[in-house]
C-alpha cells in the first residue's frame, strides 16, 4: 500500500512539473517568413507580469497588416495584448484534495481565456487607425498541471489565430465590403 502511494505522489509530482508552462506569448500555428516588422515589439500583459511576443507571432502580426493601405516607409504599428482568466464554475470538491495533497493531479477547472488588443498605427507620426479586439476561449480540464497547460496554450493560440484574421481585415482599407452589410436575406 505504501508503494502505491510512493508511486501516486511520483506521479503527480511529475505530472505537476513536467513541461506545465503556459506561454501566451508564442504561436505555432505556422512559420513566418521574417520581414520589416511592422508593429513594434508587441507586448502581453498578464497579472503582474508583461512580455513580449515571440519573433513569429510578432511577425505575423506585422504581415497581417495591409501595407497597401498603410506602407512600411510611413506607417507604423504599437499594439498591446491584456490577457485574463475569468473561472466558469464554482470550485469542486475536489480542491479540498489540493489542500491535503499539495500536488494533487485531479483537480477539474472551468475557466474561459481573454484577451484584449489594443492596436494603433501611426502614419507620418499621425494616428490614423485604430482598433480594439476582445477574443476568449473557454478551457475545461480535469487534470492539473501539463495537460491544463496544453489546454491553456492551444486556446491561446486560437485568440491569437482570431486577433491575426480580425486585424487583417480591419486593415484592408481597399475592401469593398462590411462587415455590418448584410445583402443577401
Amino acid at each position: 500500500m505504501k508503494l502505491l502511494l510512493n508511486i501516486s505522489a511520483l506521479i503527480a509530482l511529475l505530472m505537476t512539473f513536467t513541461g506545465c508552462s503556459i506561454n501566451l506569448a508564442k504561436y505555432d500555428g505556422e512559420d513566418f517568413p521574417t520581414t520589416a516588422a511592422f508593429f513594434e515589439p508587441i507586448s502581453i500583459t498578464f497579472g503582474d507580469k508583461t512580455v513580449y511576443l515571440d519573433s513569429n507571432l510578432q511577425q505575423a502580426y506585422s504581415i497581417s497588416v495591409d501595407t497597401s493601405s498603410f506602407p512600411l516607409e510611413s506607417c507604423r504599428g504599437v499594439a498591446h495584448i491584456d490577457a485574463s482568466v475569468t473561472p466558469d464554475a464554482k470550485p469542486s470538491s475536489w480542491s479540498i484534495g489540493a489542500t491535503i495533497i499539495p500536488f494533487w493531479p485531479a483537480m477539474p477547472i472551468r475557466e474561459t481565456w481573454n484577451f484584449h488588443m489594443e492596436a494603433s498605427i501611426y502614419c507620418h507620426g499621425a494616428l490614423t487607425f485604430k482598433v480594439e479586439f476582445n477574443e476568449s476561449e473557454s478551457v475545461q480540464a480535469f487534470w492539473f498541471g501539463k495537460l491544463r497547460a496544453d489546454l491553456v496554450n492551444d486556446a491561446s493560440q486560437e485568440m491569437h489565430r482570431k486577433l491575426l484574421e480580425r486585424l487583417k481585415f480591419e486593415t484592408q482599407q481597399n475592401r469593398s465590403t462590411d462587415l455590418n452589410l448584410a445583402q443577401d436575406f
